[in-house]
């Protein structure tokens, strides 16, 4: 079973202004995914918040609702800053299951990423894993694993925090796993960051392992601007995770630091035993890194500070993915907030364009009239007379004006040599701007 996001999309949005449960105002529509649709609501004592709606289709499917509404008790067991909090589930009048979370501000990675240009720094992205390693080490201590990490479901916040979102296909470890075959068999996660023990589909061997290795996965991605596996569909994905070790990242960022390499390889181990043992040992390792390339070693046992995310302007209906190995996924997270696409400027008014371009014509033909004078007296002769600026051109829009009734002189030709030359500008080594001494970072970019 799936759902056409555009249907999905003109279902959510006429749903904006109304009212579910006699207390949540629907106000505007944030986002829409394959599985729910976000939207900033407001309850009826005035406090906003961000309500999650599974798709009808998927709510009358009670395995699918009862996964997504164990999301907010996942959630809310792991007790830390950096994962999203519920407040409240309950199902809507049209049989939509929902979930009520605290309302973000800021940008996923996954946007971040892709403003950026798919490369995010080096030292932003190890403070960041930082970050989610903290988050990671309390869920896994409350024996709540994700199984879902990836850019999409890592958010970052005005005030500089990285949230965990979409616990929707967690589990605790004491619970029964989940069978595979609630959506046609298909596989629990997103293929690209899969770990091999996740895509073989043995769940008892799912576990924070698993999280660390999803997150190397995603470091990867933010670094290279590639995935681990590059593979056309989902099963040449899927066959990939399985049967071959990640690449070394070198092989695609020949120019990253050794250590943050050998960091990055070491959780996108094959054989579990070769990871890291837990987020913890990884989060010291990650903190080490980042200190010996900032040169303070004495210091790595500080939390990593995260840049600022850029101001938002409007909050966009975000778009399924086009890429199969990222759309197919049992309970695609659907972030609370978002990044507008970049806004074309407008073209000015016709009129504006009008004048400019006349203008410019007018320029371009006066500068001729003066090297042709320039060529005649050069050559002894009398200067051509120059025509009226009508007689050059005309303005937009007005009709052509009437050929001579003689045929002119041919217009002489002036070569690049005879043209002003200016002064060239010395050009060396020395010409770029110089990397700033203050950062740690720099001589390895």
């Amino acid at each position: 079973m799936s759902v056409d996001v555009k249907v999905a999309s003109t279902r959510a949005q006429a749903r904006i202004g109304s009212v579910i449960k006699d207390k949540w105002r629907l106000d505007r529509l944030l986002g829409v995914g394959g599985m729910a649709c976000v939207y900033a609501a407001t309850h009826r004592n005035k406090k906003r918040a961000a309500v999650k709606m599974l798709h009808v289709e998927y709510s009358n499917d009670r395995g699918i609702r009862d996964r997504f509404l164990r999301e907010g008790y996942l959630a809310n067991s792991v007790g830390h800053r950096g994962v999203v909090t519920v407040d409240d589930d309950d199902i809507a009048e049209d049989g939509s299951a929902f979930i009520v979370m605290e309302l973000l501000d800021g940008e996923t990675l996954e946007q971040r990423w892709r403003r950026k240009g798919h490369r995010l720094p080096l030292e932003e992205v190890l403070a960041v894993a930082d970050q989610v390693l903290d988050a990671l080490a309390a869920a896994h201590d409350q024996g709540v694993v994700h199984r879902d990490l990836k850019p999409e479901n890592l958010f970052l916040t005005r005030d500089r925090v990285v949230k965990l979102l979409d616990f929707g296909i967690g589990r605790l470890k004491e619970l029964q796993p989940l069978p595979t075959t609630t959506l046609s068999g298909a596989t629990m996660g997103t293929p690209a960051f899969m770990a091999p023990e996740q895509a073989k589909g043995r769940w008892e061997d799912v576990d924070g392992q698993t999280d660390l290795w999803a997150l190397g996965a995603t470091l990867f991605t933010l670094l290279t601007g590639e995935y681990v596996h590059e593979a056309q569909t989902v099963n040449e994905t899927l066959a990939l995770a399985v049967t071959r070790p990640a690449r070394p990242i070198r092989s695609v960022r020949p120019d990253l630091p050794g250590v943050a390499a050998a960091l990055i390889d070491r959780s996108l181990s094959f054989a579990k035993a070769q990871r890291f043992p837990d987020a913890r040992a990884m989060q010291a390792e990650v903190r080490r890194v980042y200190a010996e390339l900032s040169g303070n070693e004495g210091t790595h046992h500080s939390p990593l500070a995260v840049p600022e995310p850029e101001p938002l302007v409007r909050l966009p209906v975000a778009q399924e993915a086009t890429d199969p190995r990222l759309r197919f996924t049992t309970a695609r997270g659907v972030s609370a907030s978002g990044l507008p696409a970049p806004r074309r400027a407008a073209w000015a008014p016709v009129s504006t364009r009008r004048w400019v371009l006349w203008g410019g014509v007018m320029s371009f033909s006066l500068l001729l009239v003066v090297l042709m004078r320039e060529w005649a007296s050069s050559r002894g002769e009398d200067p051509p007379s120059a025509p009226p600026v009508s007689a050059i051109v005309a303005p937009v829009g007005a009709a052509p004006a009437p050929a001579p009734p003689e045929a002119s002189a041919p217009v002489p030709h002036v070569s690049v040599d005879q043209l002003p030359q200016e002064p060239r500008k010395k050009s060396g080594a020395g010409a770029g701007t110089p990397a700033k001494k203050d950062d740690p970072f720099a001589r390895r970019r």
